[in-house]
């Protein structure tokens, strides 16, 4: 038997009185606005960016929902990105080296070429946090082209000097060995050994510093240049070392016995390499 309609219409009534009511989500709100109003995908990123990092003041709910969003765009992200960088609150700009890395890990790809100059740019304009991460960074994507921003950081703000000869010796790059030879020979005592070990792991025509050092008129200065030279060294330094053990071998005897020691391991790998390559090669009969 079919119920009578005023019976349905009292439980559906009751029904919608006995939902509770969705409260309101001001912050998914604003993200939607956002994306409506910015018509295409670089627009839609643009707007994200204005709500996570206001010229005025902003509501924080807000903004970090504006930052996660932002970051799902990956890629599509990096012009309404670079442009916060350079434009926003100098106090902002961590948060935006922080959201262009976690836009570059939802790309799933390693460092791009979209994202680098962010990082680099952060170097310029950005606060200390913004630049300790960005050197960070790009210590590990290890790009020829952040060598010269992060010397002229280090340079700019000397709190970061350490982090940047560090960085350059991990990076490896020949144009370092310059400003590392300057803080070798003449920066705070605390950074010379640093910059003496980055020149070593560099190695090639960075070794020369150190090979020059060995030949200085202080003892200090020859003994760095000597412990960052001795795991590095190669045939080509023999005679630099072996002029400083003749003209120095008294700074430090126990260092320059370890010296004789490595000379000599150098020299007995060479005469291996040349008897086996003596042995490899055609013979006449």
């Amino acid at each position: 038997m079919r119920a009578p309609a005023f019976v349905v219409l009292f439980f559906s009534v009751v029904g919608i009185a006995s939902t509770p009511a969705i409260p309101p989500d001001p912050a998914r709100e604003a993200i939607v606005r956002a994306l409506a109003t910015g018509g295409d995908i670089p627009g839609q990123a643009r707007n994200l960016a204005h709500l996570a990092w206001p010229a005025g003041k902003r509501d924080e709910v807000v903004a970090a929902r504006a930052r996660r969003e932002l970051a799902h765009f990956g890629s599509h992200a990096t012009s309404a990105l670079r442009s916060a960088v350079n434009t926003v609150k100098i106090s902002y700009t961590e948060e935006v080296v922080v959201t262009t890395l976690e836009a570059q890990r939802e790309s799933r790809v390693e460092m791009l070429r979209e994202y680098l100059p962010i990082i680099i740019d952060a170097l310029w304009v950005g606060n200390h946090g913004a630049k300790v991460l960005a050197i960070q960074t790009l210590a590990s994507d290890r790009n020829a082209l952040a060598v010269a921003p992060m010397i002229d950081s280090a340079i700019a703000d000397p709190s970061l000097a350490r982090q940047v000869v560090e960085a350059l010796g991990v990076m490896r790059y020949q144009q370092a060995r310059f400003y590392l030879e300057t803080i070798m020979m003449e920066g705070p005592p605390v950074l010379r050994p640093v910059a003496a070990s980055s020149l070593a792991q560099i190695g090639g025509a960075a070794l020369a510093p150190l090979k020059n050092a060995l030949k200085a008129p202080s003892r200090d200065a020859r003994l760095l240049a000597v412990r960052a030279l001795l795991p590095a060294a190669t045939e080509y330094d023999l005679g630099a070392l072996y002029d400083y053990i003749e003209k120095h071998g008294d700074d430090d005897p126990e260092l320059t016995q370890a010296l004789k020691i490595s000379a000599t391991s150098i020299e007995k790998a060479i005469a291996a390499r040349d008897a086996s390559a003596a042995a490899d090669s055609p013979k006449d009969f």
